[in-house]
C-alpha cells in the first residue's frame, strides 16, 4: 500500500454483504407501486427509512416505515456475505487489525444485518447513517470510525464498492480500496483513481500483508 495501513474501515451494503436485493424487496413491499432495482439504488445515500420519508413527503408514512422494517428483518435470510468476506473478517480479527464500519444504512437495518450475520465482535465502531450529520462522501463518519478504531486517519484504509465510499476515504485522507468484487459501480470507481482495486477479499488481505 502507499503507506502502512493499520486499520480497515468498511462500507457495508455492496461491500461486505449483498443486501441490495433485500432493500429493494422491502422497499417494494411497503411502497404504493413497484420500483426497479435501479430506481431504488439511485435513491441510496441516506438511511432507507429516510429514503421512504423523502419519497412520500409530505404525507405521513410511519406505517410504511414500519412495514419496511418488518419486511427487512423477517426476510433477512436472503442476505449473504460476499464470498470470502467472513473469512477475511476472521483473518483481520485474528491478526488484531482494528476494524470499523461506516454505512449510509439506518441504525435499525444496520443492527439487524450485523446481528443476523454474526459480525458484532468484529467492529470497534459502527457508524450508521443516523449517527452523522453529514452523509458520505463527507469524511465525518470515516473520521469518527478512525477515532473508534484508535488509529490516525492517514493509517486507515477505507474499503467500499461505491463512488461515495472512495470519495469519503479520499476526503478523510485515508488509503482507498475499491471493493471490486461487487462491480455495479466499477466504471465510476475507475474514474476516481482509488489507491487499490481488490477483486476478491483475499486480494484485500494480501494488500494488508504487503503493508
Amino acid at each position: 500500500m502507499q503507506r502502512t495501513s493499520r486499520a480497515a474501515i468498511f462500507d457495508l451494503d455492496g461491500t461486505l454483504a449483498d443486501t441490495f436485493p433485500l432493500i429493494v424487496a422491502s422497499w417494494n413491499a411497503c411502497m404504493p407501486r413497484d420500483y426497479t432495482a435501479a430506481e431504488v439504488i439511485s435513491r441510496f445515500g441516506i438511511p432507507e427509512i429516510d429514503m421512504i420519508r423523502r419519497e412520500l413527503a409530505p404525507q405521513p408514512c410511519e406505517d410504511v416505515v414500519a412495514r419496511f422494517m418488518q419486511h427487512y428483518e423477517e426476510h433477512h435470510a436472503i442476505v449473504r456475505p460476499f464470498p470470502g468476506i467472513t473469512e477475511m473478517l476472521d483473518e483481520f480479527h485474528h491478526r488484531g487489525i482494528p476494524m470499523a464500519l461506516v454505512t449510509g444504512k439506518g441504525r435499525g437495518t444496520c443492527e439487524i444485518t450485523i446481528r443476523q450475520l454474526g459480525w458484532s465482535k468484529y467492529f470497534r465502531r459502527i457508524i450508521s447513517g443516523h449517527d452523522v450529520e453529514h452523509q458520505k462522501p463527507h469524511p465525518e463518519g470515516a473520521l469518527s470510525a478512525a477515532e473508534g478504531a484508535g488509529v490516525s486517519p492517514e493509517y486507515c484504509a477505507f474499503i467500499g464498492d461505491s463512488p461515495a465510499d472512495i470519495r469519503t476515504g479520499q476526503n478523510a485522507g485515508m488509503t482507498t480500496i475499491a471493493a471490486a468484487w461487487h462491480p455495479i459501480y466499477i466504471e465510476q470507481l475507475k474514474a476516481l483513481n482509488p489507491d487499490h482495486f481488490a477483486s476478491t477479499p483475499d486480494e484485500l488481505i494480501n494488500l494488508f500483508q504487503k503493508s
